[in-house]
């Protein structure tokens, strides 16, 4: 089966949505898969969040069945901004499909992982 000359459309591939609490906290949700096509969507998502310079930003990731080194490279450009700007950033990550990359890595380290409930 030939691909050449096909794209999959990224609405197939990810989805986010961004929220914000009433306690400010602004929630970025992140459904499907991170790889190098998807995380510079991501990218530009979190770039815009990072510049509104909320208090806390969260990234869920409870929705993403695989994340890539790209994605991987994602969260660690996204952690480095935030510190820069001395936003809060934590990370829902519930699956095996992001703790596992995160582990392997060592960067699991990097971030603060919390449950769904603890935003």
């Amino acid at each position: 089966m030939s691909t050449e000359g096909t794209e999959a459309p990224f609405d197939d591939v990810i989805t986010l949505s961004t929220s914000t609490g009433e306690d400010g906290v602004v929630t970025v949700t992140v459904v499907g898969e991170v790889d190098t096509f998807t995380a510079p969507v991501l990218r530009s998502s979190l770039d815009t969040q990072l510049e509104q310079q909320p208090q806390t930003l969260v990234i869920d990731l409870s929705g993403v069945q695989f994340l890539g080194s790209a994605g991987l490279a994602v969260l660690v450009e996204t952690q480095k901004s935030a510190r820069s700007r001395d936003v809060d950033l934590r990370l829902i990550a519930t699956t095996r499909a992001v703790t596992r990359p995160l582990e392997v890595t060592g960067l699991i380290d990097l971030f603060t992982i919390v449950d769904g409930s603890a935003r």
